[in-house]
């Protein structure tokens, strides 16, 4: 695969992985904190379910708004006649129709708040049917890709990869990524909604540090699998070339130093003051995934035939070297 990208367009990298976590971070995270609300008879939790699904809202429309536009520029594109979309046109229809129906049902979960304390066990089943197309939908274009990408037929016993391929940690790090993603972006959203909202100091004195909590925990997952996946790769690849290794390193210590701004917000007894922290980590989490998408990029450039995306890492090397 030949992509030729120029090198301003990875300033604009961490938009789409924004779009795709709040897509698929922000409504399972409503959903959840909703649940806490129910178990625990509190209304703050059910407070912050709905100013994620009304984030995760703005999240699907966005999303959709780029799909359509990307696929009338591609009504005339030779691709919509090639061998793959015209024999996988079914599961491709599937695929876009299934989250599709999610974010249908995500409109009727934002819009059903004002009747969810006489009918909260409704409104959570109704979160649910919004949520379960959106994972189906998403799965089915990452299975798509798997079939795609590895020519092997379902029927194969070499379709699903073996327990120690790097295929797993990196289909097992979007769920805690994209959550980790959502909670901080979450955190901005707060201070953004803050007077229209005005629910009160004592709301936001619960709401940025659950949040916060959200992102801690999800980026210490991501930590995980990230030590995971070096662990299925040091094997099989020189993950300790420069180009790789650097922006590995980067990522790294972008989550690190957002998860240490989200320590102070959720430490803190006045979490609101620490605005600049949850701007902060917000924007180091975006950093963190744009920087680990690059190091996956150089190290599929260097070790996959045929593969070609280059990035800016052999540019910015050979500036600071």
């Amino acid at each position: 695969m030949a992509l030729i990208l120029p090198l301003w367009a990875f300033a604009l990298l961490p938009l789409p992985l924004l779009l795709a976590a709040l897509f698929w971070g922000a409504p399972p995270i409503a959903l959840v904190s909703e649940l806490i609300g129910l178990v625990s008879g509190k209304p703050f939790p059910a407070r912050a379910a709905r100013q994620m699904s009304r984030l995760a809202l703005g999240g699907h429309a966005l999303f959709w708004v780029v799909v359509a536009a990307c696929l009338a520029l591609l009504s005339s594109h030779p691709l919509r006649q090639s061998e793959f979309v015209t024999g996988n046109s079914l599961l491709l229809i599937a695929a876009l129709a299934l989250p599709f129906f999610g974010s249908l049902a995500l409109v009727g979960y934002d819009l059903g708040w004002k009747f969810a304390r006489e009918r909260k066990l409704i409104h959570f089943l109704l979160g649910c049917v919004a949520n379960i197309p959106i994972k189906y939908g998403y799965w089915a274009l990452a299975g798509l890709g798997l079939l795609y990408f590895r020519g092997v037929n379902l029927e194969s016993p070499a379709f699903l990869p073996p327990w120690g391929s790097a295929l797993w940690p990196l289909m097992a790090l979007w769920l805690p990524l994209s959550l980790c993603l959502a909670a901080a972006v979450g955190l901005c959203y707060l201070l953004l909604r803050r007077d229209a909202d005005d629910w009160g100091r004592d709301y936001y004195r619960f709401a940025a540090p659950f949040l916060a909590k959200w992102h801690l925990v999800c980026g210490l997952i991501v930590l995980a699998v990230m030590v995971w996946l070096y662990a299925s790769l040091k094997g099989v690849f020189n993950l300790h070339l420069p180009q790789i290794f650097n922006a590995g390193l980067a990522s790294a210590a972008c989550l690190g130093l957002a998860m240490l701004l989200s320590l102070l917000v959720t430490v803190s007894e006045n979490p609101m003051r620490f605005k600049v922290s949850m701007v902060g980590a917000a924007v180091l989490s975006l950093a963190h995934a744009s920087m680990l998408l690059v190091a996956i990029l150089e190290t599929l450039n260097r070790y996959v035939p045929g593969w070609s995306v280059p990035t800016f890492m052999p540019e910015l090397l050979r500036l600071f070297g």
